[in-house]
């Protein structure tokens, strides 16, 4: 960018950076000050004024310089801690990314896909305890929040295997046998159609 166009862009520009110190100052209720040296010019663009300016830097200087440069980093120490906001947000996602898998290894037992924890390293089944007596202290609190606040009895702290599914009872063979199956052919003791007609008109048979 050439000469020229550094001073088109920066009358282009003043006038908004004026206006935003003024912005600022008023929605925010802040002493402000803006001092601006334009190129070839001897006494700076000051706003709003210069006193108003000479009391903003007279209140800079009254503060000691180690409250005044307490926040400021020098690159070891914004390495450090932008090391530490690492090491936070990577124990985030490890204790999501545990919680997830101790879940997903509570569902398995729940579902019969696993029958026990014995091949589980002592870590994860650690981790997996811990996980079972949060979620039991919660339900505890949880129910004794739907009754109204009375005591309830601890629960397990131990995984207990659920029960294995019962089948059905069989009927034993020693019951006695179904009677034969009746012979369409055989009309003896069934009444006769005389029999029926004296039925329906008197109401009872002969």
């Amino acid at each position: 960018m050439d000469r020229a166009e550094r001073k088109r862009t920066l009358e282009k520009r003043l006038p908004n950076l004026l206006k935003k110190a003024r912005e600022f100052a008023v929605l925010c209720d802040v002493p402000t000050s803006l001092v601006v040296y334009l190129p070839g010019k001897d006494q700076p663009v000051v706003w709003p004024s210069q006193e108003a300016a000479l009391d903003v830097v007279r209140r800079y200087k009254e503060v000691g310089d180690l409250q005044r440069f307490k926040n400021n980093l020098d690159g070891a120490e914004f390495i450090c801690k932008m090391i530490d906001k690492a090491k936070e947000e990577l124990s985030t996602v490890q204790r999501q990314t545990r919680d997830k898998e101790m879940n997903l290894l509570m569902d398995d037992f729940f579902a019969g896909r696993r029958r026990s924890f014995d091949d589980l390293s002592p870590e994860v089944f650690a981790a997996l305890e811990s996980t079972v007596e949060k979620k039991l202290r919660a339900v505890t609190a949880r129910q004794q929040e739907l009754l109204g606040g009375s005591v309830l009895p601890p629960l397990p702290t131990q995984l207990v295997q659920p029960p294995p599914l019962v089948m059905a009872p069989t009927f034993s063979s020693n019951l006695p046998p179904l009677p034969p199956a009746l012979d369409a052919s055989d009309v003896s003791g069934l009444p006769t159609t005389e029999e029926l007609q004296a039925f329906f008109m008197n109401g009872e048979l002969p």
